[in-house]
């Protein structure tokens, strides 16, 4: 069993887990490090994105491919689900819990199926999940994506365009939390921020930073963290500006810039 080694890595600690299955042994944390994890942003529409939720096929192949795997995706129809995993070889899906959508591998069907479900390792939650068919529909979508691995011959990645790429994104971000936090807002503008603006430096982003190694750009991260969540304790109305540093933010997100330089190789 392959544990979660930091917050939100379910996707990562899963994929640990179908490795293990094809004999491959590492951990959540050794992906991340070795394909470039803590310096690597994305925007998908309006959103911006680090760290644990790059979880698509693209972003696994940064390690994948260079020791000879690949991931490959399909997508499925809610109806065709069950049918699909009975025939299927051990593979990675989002379902639906409480708390969000969750990473399982999905190992066996004897007439349930069966799924290694990532955890933390002092976590009281079930390491294996055993759900029949009507459970698993109610925790999945209408569509569904189902990731496999398959072996292949190796072959070195340029990370280059993925880091040049984060820098103007991670600055585009700072740009669009510094428009939305110089506007008064209604409360109910500020929730969907949270996880479209916020969640990249101020979330996701302390995490990578810790998982880097840089505590002290991590520390200055979480005070902003603090400011915000200090703003969103309150009547969530107003400028944010007014108990957010931008100043601050936008010094810290240059530090950052710094380090995703230092890994762009000549």
């Amino acid at each position: 069993m392959k544990y979660m080694h930091f917050k939100a890595s379910c996707s990562y600690a899963a994929l640990a887990n179908l490795l293990e299955r094809m004999g491959v042994d590492t951990e959540d944390t050794t992906i991340a490090l070795e394909m470039g994890l803590p310096w690597l942003l994305a925007k998908e529409g309006d959103t911006y994105i680090s760290g644990p939720m790059l979880q698509s096929a693209e972003w696994f192949n940064l390690w994948l491919v260079p020791h000879g795997l690949y991931m490959r995706e399909a997508k499925v129809q809610r109806d065709t689900l069950c049918t699909r995993l009975q025939k299927s070889e051990p593979l990675m899906l989002g379902i639906k819990t409480p708390y969000g959508k969750h990473a399982v591998v999905f190992v066996g069907y004897d007439g349930a199926y069966h799924f290694i479900n990532p955890t933390h390792k002092d976590s009281t939650e079930q390491m294996m999940l055993v759900l029949v068919a009507d459970a698993l529909l109610e925790r999945v979508d209408d569509s569904v994506m189902l990731a496999s691995v398959v072996r292949r011959d190796p072959e070195q990645v340029d990370l280059n365009p993925y880091l040049k790429r984060s820098i103007q994104i991670l600055r585009e971000n700072v740009a669009a939390i510094e428009r939305f936090s110089t506007v008064s807002h209604n409360a109910d503008a500020y929730p969907p921020a949270l996880n479209a603006l916020f969640r990249p430096l101020l979330l996701d982003g302390i995490s990578m930073l810790t998982l880097a190694g840089e505590e002290t750009l991590a520390k200055r991260f979480t005070d902003l963290q603090s400011d915000l969540m200090t703003f969103m304790r309150g009547p969530s109305t107003g400028r944010l500006a007014d108990t957010l540093s931008l100043t601050e933010l936008k010094s810290a997100a240059e530090e950052y810039v710094q380090l995703i330089e230092k890994q762009i190789q000549s």
